[in-house]
């Protein structure tokens, strides 16, 4: 199978807080949740991702659910002596992880991060933006994530988003999903960002298209057989 990654920060002023896991098993995108400014933790949200990235990774045999629930406690370990884990505005991301193991593709979604999953029965679209839940210093938040399995012989194509780069589909329709898929399978994922960046220039003062965020984080992983 083939597996291209593209990500792209939404600010030149300011780091990328999406990170982007591609494993021998696991796929995954994480969105750092924007942070305020008193959050109780003195490391921020890209050191978090990059904490919470790295433990899933070493328990990437794992079940998506347990592997983030075990990956959750260990990145809380690393900094619960000197953070305030129990802020109401400690570091946290959205995440969503596809995993590839014993002939069955499994994936969860927490947040409003986004699996797209085109199988020879039907497209399906996983995504949670009603829960405002997000992986943080909690394991509980993790029995909020929404998951799922199909065969892998009837998987044909796959995209993980970050909310940032689903923008593309989800706020400024430039391409329904199969449309999407279709770009990223002839182009890559980085040509999907690339013309969303020239919609959100277009509007740069989000008339057109209201919106939190003028430019935002974006991060796709795709894979296709």
């Amino acid at each position: 199978m083939r597996t291209q990654m593209a990500t792209e920060a939404g600010r030149t002023t300011a780091p990328s807080e999406d990170r982007a896991l591609v494993g021998p098993n696991l796929l995954a995108v994480l969105d750092g949740v924007t942070a305020k400014p008193e959050n109780g933790c003195a490391h921020g949200v890209g050191w978090f991702a990059d904490q919470l990235a790295a433990e899933i990774l070493r328990v990437a045999h794992l079940d998506p659910a347990e592997a983030l629930k075990k990956a959750v406690d260990q990145a809380a370990e690393l900094h619960a002596g000197t953070c305030d884990l129990d802020h109401p505005d400690s570091p946290s991301v959205a995440i969503a992880v596809v995993q590839i193991k014993d002939d069955v593709l499994r994936y969860l979604v927490l947040g409003d991060a986004t699996v797209v999953v085109d199988t020879k029965q039907e497209l399906r679209v996983v995504s949670d933006t009603k829960t405002q839940r997000t992986a943080g210093a909690k394991t509980e938040d993790v029995e909020h994530a929404l998951t799922g399995e199909v065969a892998l012989q009837d998987v044909r194509r796959v995209a993980i988003l970050s909310d940032g780069a689903a923008r593309a589909v989800d706020l400024f329709n430039l391409f329904d999903w199969r449309q999407a898929l279709d770009l990223m399978a002839a182009n890559g994922p980085d040509d999907l960002i690339r013309r969303m960046r020239a919609v959100e220039k277009e509007d740069a003062k989000a008339v057109d298209w209201p919106r939190q965020k003028i430019s935002d984080d974006a991060t796709v992983v795709y894979l296709d057989r």
